[in-house]
């Protein structure tokens, strides 16, 4: 399956798959809404480091998923079909993550962002497999 740094990449799938995992669980337990968002975010941030390291590129401290996007596109562009998706999710690691700036999402974003990390998510995942 794996060739390339086989058991980092397997952990950070991992982590990525339970970040959807825990997001999906809140979200039809009708959970808080800013960390079924925050989670699908963290599914994308986790699968693009994923890719970075499976084609043996270092995988740089940040959460923009963005950055993160475009360091992929540099080595697939076929990723390029993403950036709509990962647009939409890259504000909530900032939105949902300090007090001050409490945010809630309706059921039907919530539903959109699980959606889209999920398609996202498993893009990646099949260019890895």
């Amino acid at each position: 399956m794996l060739q390339n740094n086989s058991k980092s990449v397997k952990e950070w799938i991992l982590k990525a798959q339970n970040d959807l995992k825990s997001a999906d669980i809140l979200y039809r337990e009708n959970g808080p809404s800013d960390s079924i968002c925050f989670h699908c975010q963290q599914a994308i941030e986790k699968i693009l480091k994923a890719f970075l390291i499976f084609s043996k590129k270092k995988s740089p401290k940040v959460h923009d998923l963005i950055h993160l996007l475009n360091l992929c596109k540099k080595i697939d562009k076929s990723l390029e079909g993403l950036e709509n998706e990962v647009s939409f999710l890259n504000r909530y690691y900032v939105e949902t993550r300090y007090p001050s700036d409490v945010a809630i999402y309706s059921k039907n974003e919530c539903q959109k962002a699980l959606k889209v990390a999920q398609k996202a998510t498993q893009f990646i995942v099949n260019k890895i497999s």
